[in-house]
C-alpha cells in the first residue's frame, strides 16, 4: 500500500512540475504523427516504381504490407520480389530502399499533436528532435509542415549515426543552443527502447506517449534508467499538464 501510495504521489509531483517546464521538446514519428502511416506511403512509392520500371507488372502495396504487419522489418523487398520470381539482386534492394527513404511521404499531423503545437506555440519554446537518415526526416518534417513551430530542429543523423538515440549528444546540442537549466527541459516520445535514457542522465523530464496501435506501443524499457517518468496516452493529455489552461478534446 505505502509503495502505491509513494508512487501516485510521484507522478502527481512530476505532472505539476511539468507546468514549470521551459523548453518542450518532442519526438517525431509516432508522437506527433502515426508512423505506419509513413510505411504505407513509402511502400505505395515502392509498388510504383516496380510497376513503372516494369520489373513487376502488379501493385504489390498489399503484400508488403501485410509482411510488415507479421512483424517483418528488414526482408520485406526481398520477400515479395522472390515471391514474384524476381531474383532480389543487392543493386536492386538498394535502389527500392531509396526510393522508400527519399520519396515524398503522403502523411498528417495527429489531431492532438496539431492542437498541441498551435496551444504552445509562443507559450513555450518548442523544440523537435528526431533519429532518422536526414533526407527521410526532413521530407517528413516538410510534408508535415511543422518546422515553423520549433526554435530548434535536431536531426541527429546529422551528428553523425553514433549520435541517435540513445546517445545524449542531440539533447547536449539542443541545451547548449537554448541554454538554461536541465530541469526546465521536457522530452515528449514514444519508444522506451530509446528515448528516454539519455535526456533522464541530463536531467530533463521525460513523457512517454503510449498510443494504442504505435510501432513501439508494447515496448518495455529494457533495463532500468530507460523508462519514461511519466507516462500518458495521447498529447492532449501532455498538453493539461503542461498548462491546466490547455482544454483539448
Amino acid at each position: 500500500m505505502g509503495s502505491s501510495v509513494g508512487a501516485l504521489q510521484s507522478t502527481i509531483r512530476i505532472a505539476e512540475n511539468l507546468q514549470a517546464m521551459r523548453v518542450v521538446v518532442f519526438d517525431l514519428d509516432d508522437t506527433l504523427y502515426p508512423e505506419h502511416h509513413y510505411v504505407q506511403s513509402g511502400f505505395r512509392a515502392v509498388s510504383a516504381f516496380l510497376q513503372d520500371t516494369a520489373v513487376l507488372g502488379q501493385d504489390v502495396f498489399p503484400a508488403m504490407w501485410s509482411l510488415f504487419v507479421e512483424g517483418e522489418r528488414g526482408a520485406v523487398f526481398n520477400r515479395v520480389l522472390a515471391a514474384r520470381g524476381v531474383t532480389p539482386s543487392q543493386d536492386l534492394i538498394d535502389t527500392l530502399i531509396d526510393v522508400y527513404r527519399s520519396h515524398q511521404p503522403d502523411i498528417a499531423l495527429y489531431p492532438d499533436a496539431r492542437a498541441v503545437l498551435d496551444y504552445f506555440y509562443g507559450r513555450k519554446t518548442l523544440a523537435l528532435l528526431t533519429d532518422g537518415y536526414v533526407q527521410t526526416q526532413t521530407a517528413k518534417i516538410s510534408a508535415l509542415g511543422i518546422a515553423r513551430y520549433f526554435e530548434v530542429v535536431l536531426l541527429t543523423d546529422q551528428l553523425g549515426r553514433g549520435c541517435w538515440k540513445p546517445s545524449p549528444a542531440g539533447f547536449e546540442k539542443i541545451m547548449h543552443t537554448l541554454g538554461g537549466s536541465p530541469a526546465g527541459y521536457v522530452y515528449i516520445a514514444d519508444n522506451p527502447l530509446k528515448d528516454f535514457a539519455a535526456p533522464r542522465r541530463l536531467g530533463w523530464q521525460t513523457v512517454r506517449v503510449q498510443r494504442s496501435g504505435g510501432v513501439y506501443s508494447a515496448a518495455t524499457a529494457p533495463q532500468e534508467g530507460f523508462e519514461p517518468d511519466l507516462l500518458v496516452e495521447d498529447l492532449y493529455q501532455a498538453g493539461r499538464m503542461l498548462n491546466p489552461d490547455f482544454s483539448g478534446p
